[in-house]
Parts: structure tokens; sequence; C-alpha cells
């Protein structure tokens, strides 16, 4: 995970895992704020959406004000670590947050078991999920708020100085020229890098454990998150990243060449994989009826238009609802759409099976 999910300078990148607890107070003003705070909202999230220039210093004051309440943020690094921070939270049997925000459709089969489903005793769903194309309504009590779209990212000019042309499949990425030319996210830790393995998985079907047994040769590094990846990136080191075709649109909106831009996405032939990012309330959190409507409030919140008009140009994702008011930004609009969208559906067991035997041929490279 976007989260892995906001583009920010490197200099930021490389502060982002000292972030903190952040506190909003009531009225709109962010500041840095300690456990002892108190909050009538607590929320995990990772660390683009509570950092400086993120969206949730943009959308946290608006909703202190609507609710007039106060909202602490734990920023928590990746998804993976949301997950972590869950599974840590259940053990102890002392739920930390209300809601949980940043978990993707990847994850949620992993972190379902933690988190409430709708309740069907009184009937309540979040105002506007209906209304969400069925494509982004993964199931009862994900909560979807953007969405992303994964590409091998690309810089014309590294790729110009080493006499390049950006790869179009998979199975390029096994051929010599390739060779510590770019860089990927590790699939344990890093929704992204989830996404890269799932992908790969729905390509090369029988294929697959030979693709990564000669894959592990050739990537410079393995990230264990989007951050560090896209820093490095950034500095040069490799000329290919896994990333967001909407890095384009970053690179567009501070600066960026629109006839010969530097940084574009690539896309490949068999498929570009979904990812949905969502919030969800955590099970056993609340203690009293109205901490469970304050967090039921935010839910909603995060489908209004005061929140989705600001993903693009704040998260850098797409929002999953856009209304007739709302006009993406034309970086947005020209970016490359992908003819082929991969999306996974299996159970957390499967998932884990895949991810233990990736992690063996890439260790052993027995692809056997």
């Amino acid at each position: 995970m976007r989260h892995v999910s906001a583009f920010l300078s490197l200099a930021l990148v490389l502060t982002l895992g000292m972030l903190e607890n952040l506190s909003f107070g009531s009225g709109g003003s962010g500041n840095s704020g300690s456990s002892e705070t108190p909050s009538d909202l607590v929320i995990y999230t990772y660390d683009s959406f509570a950092a400086q220039g993120g969206l949730g210093p943009e959308v946290i004051p608006i909703f202190e004000k609507q609710c007039r309440c106060k909202v602490r943020l734990l920023p928590s690094g990746d998804a993976g670590q949301l997950l972590s921070r869950l599974q840590l939270d259940a053990e102890r049997k002392k739920p930390t947050a209300h809601i949980v925000l940043g978990l993707d459709q990847y994850l949620w089969v992993k972190a379902r078991k933690y988190l409430e489903f709708w309740d069907e005793k009184d009937g309540w769903v979040p105002k506007g999920y209906s209304s969400l194309n069925e494509v982004f309504r993964v199931e009862n009590g994900f909560l979807p708020f953007d969405y992303g779209v994964l590409a091998m990212f690309a810089d014309m000019q590294g790729l110009k100085k080493a006499g390049l042309s950006p790869p179009t499949s998979l199975r390029e990425l096994q051929e010599p020229r390739w060779k510590k030319r770019f860089i990927l996210e590790n699939p344990k830790t890093s929704t992204p890098g989830l996404a890269f393995l799932l992908l790969t998985q729905a390509a090369l079907k029988d294929d697959l454990w030979s693709f990564w047994s000669q894959l592990r040769h050739q990537w410079l590094l393995m990230a264990p998150g989007w951050n560090g990846a896209y820093g490095l990136f950034l500095r040069g080191e490799a000329p290919l990243v896994w990333s967001y075709i909407t890095s384009q649109a970053y690179h567009r909106e501070h600066g960026d060449s629109a006839q010969a831009p530097r940084f574009q996405a690539v896309l490949f032939n068999e498929g570009q994989p979904l990812q949905i990012e969502g919030a969800a309330l955590v099970k056993g959190a609340f203690q009293t009826p109205e901490e469970r409507r304050r967090a039921r409030e935010f839910l909603e919140f995060l489908l209004s238009d005061e929140v989705q008009k600001r993903i693009p140009l704040k998260n850098w994702m797409n929002p999953v609802r856009v209304s007739e008011t709302m006009e993406l930004p034309f970086s947005f609009r020209s970016l490359p759409q992908p003819k082929k969208l991969i999306r996974y559906q299996g159970t957390p067991a499967e998932l884990d099976a895949l991810l233990k035997r990736w992690g063996a041929v890439v260790e052993t490279g027995a692809a056997d």
C-alpha cells in the first residue's frame, strides 16, 4: 500500500517512517498528539495518508467540524503493517482503533475476520455504497474510497541513456538487457508487490514458478514497500519501478513535459492489476452506540464530494465516485488506459499458500 499511494518528494519519502500518532483537534488544526490526547475517533491508516500534504490533513478537519469531534490518525507504514496491527490487537483482545483505512481488496481477504460487516440487524449500509460501480464493491464490510491501476513505470531519460525501449510484457523482464534495471516490492510486506505477484499468477499460470525462479536474478532490489522503491527510482538507481499509472499524473502536475514526458506508465500485454483501497470498522472496538455512529458517519464521509474530489491531487489515486459537479484533473483524464484489468479472487488459505511458495522459490530457485 499506496498504499501506498501519495507521491511525495524524496526527502519526505525517506522520513515517513518517523511519523507518530497525529491528532486533529475539533475546529481543524492538525498537530502532533500523544496517546494521552482524548480522541472520539481513532483510525489506523498508512503513512502517506497522514503525512503533511496528504489526503488526511486535508479532509480530517472537515469531518471534525461536521461531527464536532476529535479524530486521531495512527500511521502504520504500508497496508501490510496495518494488517499486522489488526492481528496484534486481536491477539491481545484490545483494539486500539475504531477504523482501519487503507487496506486493499487483496489484504481484505486476510483482514476480514478482524473487521465488522454491515449490521444486518439495524439494516445500516453506508450512504452511497449501493450506487458504486459493482467492480468496486468487494464485499459487505469493505467501504471502497479510491482505486488505482498498477503498472511498470519508466524513466524515459534513463532508458534512452541505456539504449532501451520500455518492456511490453512480463516475460521481457527475464531478458539479459533488463538485469538490475528494475525495482519491485516484496509481496509479503507491500500491496503493490502482492499485486505484481498476483498478476504473474494470472498471466503465466503453469509457468509461474519457473518465471520467478529466473526473475530472482534480474531485479536490482525488492523493497519492503512502495515508498522505498519509488524513492530509489527517483534517485536514478534504476529506470523502471513497479508503481501506479497515476504516478504519471503526479509528474505531469509537477512539471513533466506533456509533449515528451520523462516519466511514463508502461502497460503490459498480459494486463494490469486493479487495486481498490477501502476502510472498515474494527471488530470489538466500540464501547458505546455513539462511537459506532461516529465511525459509520466517517465511512459515509469518505464517499462524499468533499473527499472524493480531493483524492486525485492529494492521494494520487482515482475516486470511486465522480458526481456531476466533479471533474477529474486533465492529468488524470489523459492517462493511458489499460485494456485488461486483473483481479484476484481467492481464499485466505490460497493466498497464504501462494506467498509461502513464492518465498521458497525466490530463496532457493527451486521451481518444482
